[in-house]
């Protein structure tokens, strides 16, 4: 064996070639050249005779053979004495880094670390020291961004030069997900768990990074993975359910539950997110029976009463609901409350009790609003949030005046820079029909603020509806000369033109945006919408499925695709599905919930076609499809007189003059056959 192969075995280290006789090691450019102080230098290195390369070889196995025997003193003794004899050894410098490191003694080892690095650019051991120095340092008492950065760089280095060393994928995959660089994160830990070495911790941070993206199955996945390689630890079986819940998956969330809570039956949380899942299965009996059982142990366990008031809630009984949620709340600190609070002002508005509801939301503002009833910076996005509530409260309640005093106090209240007002304000003229209003607000907020393109979209929609659709058209080709995003106003257009019914023309446009972008699912939803409208639904149908196979659980794709096919009488049971996935994501969502009793309607089962909409319309009394859609559902039943009061308010409430022509044939039909 040679004496090359022997010290390569020795030292465990791969770059050892500077340590043999008279043999050298050529060194390549470094991807980043090393600080000036520990740069080679441009002059001519020491020269190290024969003799003194044999003498360090023979003290590096010597050292070697200290570290083997646990003996680290008399190693860095015999290694500090290599390096007299052969100044440039990057490996020595690696080997007492890695000492040093042992002994806590950072600053050493890190001059060590540095040396080795500038000695040897492509030396991944020296990388790979540097890195878990510089890691360390980065996961302090505080997280220091800047030398995670460095960590970073050092580790993906030792990516680049040692396929063979996994572990660097763990900690660069820990590196990211503290930066909340979460697709290089996934990236990282990919790699790990493709190489067949992710233990459960690297699962579970993939399925914290998957539920960031909003990916729900695939942290779903992940979790499996985590769930069943920790033995079935609950603390992950949690975190499964969570995942399942939130991909729609309920019935799996729910024997997954089921089976944690049979070894755990006392885990108060369990329980409640086992009724949580109850509840989101519709299954409200069981949901309420699990509360029970742990208000019987807690009385006035705040979290157990917020769960009993969404079953209740979601249920029909919202007068109980209200009467737990001011149970919850008495006696607490509004701020400690605030998703309590929030419920019950929303449970008020479905109710018709705007006042009470406005009351509650004024009081969770106060609680964080400073004395003078200004909002410091921590604070803007909860009060924006609750100032949406009020506003969307009046609007609910049909009270505009009141609704558009509200976005005047936003204004007021959130300063000059803020544009969500004038954004919430125009939608709501232009949503109520009320267009030459909205028309003039859009063009004030262009002036306010020139660069913000949502309010020419807004005046090119108002425009459309107006019958101005030429300067709508001309308007969106001068954004489109000056953005840099020719997608995202391609889509516009295709709203637009889609809006005054210039379907071929609106197809034309959507297709643009697609092309920009195949894989945005905003632009293949709009153009999947606009095809229904044209009829080809076949095309339109497979653009829904492209969405899903990219986001399986996306709510609005699932809604659509099942809507579409109850619409055509097609597939009726594969509509429900698909509907009723997307009422699981999102429970509180009135159109997914229209959709759900508009599939049973076209089965003819027209008590939870009834039951549904209703649902629906709890959340969105104003909402003229809805009422349209319940009219039908009566007038079914044989209720004439019901279905004529749906349809008129319908028709007080639509906007789209095709939607009021569709409406008034029906009232038509309706006196015809109450007369006869």
């Amino acid at each position: 064996m040679s004496v090359t192969r022997i010290a390569v075995l020795l030292s465990g280290w791969l770059v050892l070639g500077e340590l043999v006789l008279g043999e050298s090691v050529a060194v390549p450019v470094p991807l980043q050249q090393p600080s000036p102080k520990l740069q080679k230098s441009s002059s001519p290195q020491p020269n190290v005779s024969r003799e003194q390369r044999l003498r360090a070889y023979e003290k590096f196995l010597q050292a070697r053979c200290y570290v083997a025997q646990a003996d680290p003193l008399n190693a860095m003794t015999a290694f500090k004495e290599v390096l007299e004899l052969d100044p440039q050894s990057a490996a020595v410098h690696v080997e007492l880094g890695n000492l040093y490191l042992e002994a806590r003694n950072l600053r050493e080892a890190e001059y060590h670390a540095q040396q080795a690095v500038a000695l040897d650019p492509e030396n991944a051991m020296a990388h790979w020291l540097l890195g878990r120095l510089l890691y360390s340092q980065a996961l302090g008492p505080t997280f220091d961004r800047a030398k995670a950065r460095e960590a970073i760089a050092a580790f993906e280095n030792v990516a680049r030069l040692d396929s063979l060393n996994l572990d660097v994928y763990r900690l660069l995959g820990r590196l990211y997900r503290d930066l909340n660089d979460v697709d290089n994160a996934l990236s990282a830990y990919a790699k790990l768990i493709g190489a067949n070495q992710g233990g459960p911790e690297e699962f579970d941070a993939a399925t914290e990074l998957y539920f960031r993206k909003r990916r729900y199955r695939d942290a779903a996945s992940m979790a499996r993975q985590a769930y069943a390689l920790s033995g079935e630890n609950p603390q992950w079986g949690y975190k499964l359910s969570q995942a399942l819940l939130y991909s729609g998956q309920t019935a799996e969330a729910i024997e997954v539950l089921r089976e944690l809570l049979e070894e755990n039956g006392n885990n108060l949380r369990l329980t409640l997110s086992y009724a949580e899942a109850l509840m989101r299965g519709g299954r409200y009996a069981e949901a309420e029976q699990q509360v029970q059982r742990v208000l019987s142990v807690r009385p006035n366990y705040p979290e157990a009463l917020s769960i009993l008031a969404q079953v209740q809630r979601r249920s029909g009984r919202r007068e109980e609901a209200v009467k737990t949620l001011r149970q919850a709340l008495d006696g607490q600190d509004v701020t400690e409350t605030l998703p309590q609070q929030y419920a019950l002002a929303e449970t008020l508005v479905e109710l018709g009790r705007i006042e009470e509801a406005v009351a509650a939301y004024e009081a969770a503002l106060r609680s964080v609003s400073n004395p003078d009833n200004s909002v410091s910076e921590s604070q803007r996005e909860r009060a924006e949030l609750l100032l949406m509530r009020i506003a969307a409260a009046y609007k609910a309640a049909g009270k505009q005046d009141q609704e558009l005093a509200t976005y005047a106090r936003m204004r007021r209240l959130l300063g000059a820079d803020s544009t969500l007002a004038d954004l919430l304000e125009i939608e709501s003229l232009r949503s109520e029909g009320r267009y030459e209003e909205a028309l003039k607000a859009a063009r004030v907020a262009r002036q306010r603020f020139p660069q913000e393109r949502q309010f020419v979209y807004l005046e090119a929609q108002v425009l459309s509806r107006l019958g101005q659709l030429d300067q709508a058209l001309t308007e969106l080709r001068k954004v489109a000369a000056e953005a840099d995003d020719a997608g995202e106003v391609a889509q516009m257009r295709a709203i637009v033109l889609s809006d005054a019914n210039r379907f071929e023309d609106a197809e034309q446009s959507a297709r643009q945006a697609v092309r920009h972008d195949e894989k945005n699912i905003a632009y293949l939803v709009t153009l999947s919408s606009i095809l229904e409208r044209r009829k080809q639904y076949a095309e339109s149908e497979q653009l829904l499925r492209t969405v899903l196979a990219l986001d399986p659980d996306n709510p609005t794709a699932l809604n659509n695709l099942g809507y579409f096919l109850a619409e055509r009488n097609e597939r009726l049971d594969e509509a429900l599905t698909l509907v009723q996935r997307a009422v699981n994501i999102e429970p509180t969502n009135s159109s997914f919930l229209d959709s759900l009793g508009w599939v049973y309607f076209k089965q003819n089962r027209l008590d939870l076609a009834k039951y549904y909409i209703e649902q629906a319309l709890g959340y969105d009394r104003r909402n003229a499809t809805l009422n349209d859609h319940l009219g039908d559902v009566l007038e079914r039943m044989g209720d004439l007189e019901g279905a004529r009061r749906q349809w008129k308010l319908a028709r007080s409430l639509a906007t789209d003059p095709e939607e009021i022509n569709r409406i008034e044939a029906k009232l038509q039909r309706g006196q015809t056959a109450e007369t006869q």
